[in-house]
């Protein structure tokens, strides 16, 4: 039996969708900060409370500079090179802060 021919276009063409890496990193980030705030608050663990407050002052910052570059590229313009570079360092610091305070949880629950 020939095999079946395929139809080229099953799923809908994406108008005017555009995948930006740094939105969904940000995005991600809030999701895991609001997913665990609540618990990593009332921890006894200082270190899981400091890092909670200061990932909550890395989100500000970076959802702010998020902000601001998007109100440039409606008008046409960008971000410095160091406002971008501070922007990886916003993601950087979120993910490395979240890594330690996952290993912490698991250090403590003795895994």
């Amino acid at each position: 039996m020939p095999p079946r021919s395929t139809h080229p276009t099953s799923l809908p063409e994406g108008d005017g969708v555009t995948y930006d890496e740094s939105d969904m990193a940000l995005f991600r980030a809030k999701l895991a900060y609001h997913s665990t705030i609540e618990e990593r608050m009332a921890s006894r663990d200082a270190n899981l409370v400091s890092i909670a407050e200061h990932q909550g002052r890395l989100l500000k910052r970076w959802d702010m500079l998020k902000g601001l570059e998007k109100e440039m590229a409606e008008k046409g313009k960008s971000l410095e090179p160091a406002e971008k570079q501070q922007l990886a360092q916003y993601a950087w610091r979120f993910k490395t802060l979240e890594k330690v305070a996952t290993q912490s949880a698991a250090d403590q629950r003795g895994c």
